[in-house]
């Protein structure tokens, strides 16, 4: 029988498989999905804006990581399709949420071309600022009389791009070519979720920004027009 300073190398073998599989359990785990509601969609100019309130953003493995001191990556996809053969367009917002655990603050920047930061004393703050959405500006709408649909979905990522790399070179060099790499090809690294129907418009059905009640307006604490980025460029294909 091998002794145990012969079993060893088996053991932190076995250790290490160990780790790495309750790591996936927890990269993998979804939870509710996310509910928009209070959506506002108008016209600043022709540009298409909209507010957007969303319920349950964070789920409880979301708050866990926070709480632990876990960066984490909020973005939100916004599609717009119009009727008939029209191309799609696809817009992106973009956000980063840090939990300082010895100062017990939180920062949260909202990525744009004047960048928004938030910084919070507790989560329910920095969770607010993530999910109240004023003034998303997102493409210029030419057409007056085309029907459209508007859907959203969004992406909790409880480890940056930048954690994640990382680890999984870590744990390739510990363990290269080992069934490790094998799960983590396969992983699931975030709360991803499917499209969301939020609004059915045409373009003259649409208020615009001065015509609007001042109580239909989100109230988020923080500036207009955050963050919108093209991630299609008139994307060709329908929602997945």
């Amino acid at each position: 029988m091998p002794s145990l300073h012969h079993q060893q190398p088996l053991i932190r073998l076995f250790r290490l498989v160990i780790a790495s599989l309750a790591l996936l359990s927890f990269l993998g785990r979804s939870e509710a999905m996310p509910i928009f509601e209070g959506t506002t969609v108008y016209l600043i100019g022709d540009t298409l804006t909209v507010d957007l309130r969303v319920d349950s953003l964070f789920s409880a493995r979301t708050r866990d990581a926070i709480a632990s001191g876990m960066t984490t990556s909020i973005g939100y996809e916004f599609l717009l399709e119009p009727a008939g053969p029209s191309r799609s367009s696809r817009r992106g917002l973009t956000l980063r949420l840090d939990h300082d655990i010895w100062e017990g603050r939180y920062q949260v920047i909202r990525y744009s071309t004047h960048t928004d930061t938030l910084i919070a004393d507790n989560l329910e703050d920095a969770s607010r600022f993530c999910s109240s959405l004023v003034g998303v500006r997102l493409v210029p709408l030419l057409e007056a009389s085309a029907p459209f649909t508007l859907r959203v979905r969004s992406v909790v990522n409880p480890i940056s791009p930048e954690q994640e790399v990382k680890t999984r070179k870590w744990l390739n060099l510990l363990e290269r070519g080992s069934v490790l790499e094998l799960f983590f090809s396969f992983a699931p690294t975030s709360d991803s979720h499917d499209w969301v129907e939020i609004a059915r418009f045409r373009k003259s059905d649409l208020p615009t920004e001065s015509s609007l009640e001042p109580q239909k307006r989100l109230d988020s604490g923080r500036g207009a027009d955050p963050a919108v980025t093209d991630t299609s460029d008139s994307a060709e294909s329908e929602a997945p």
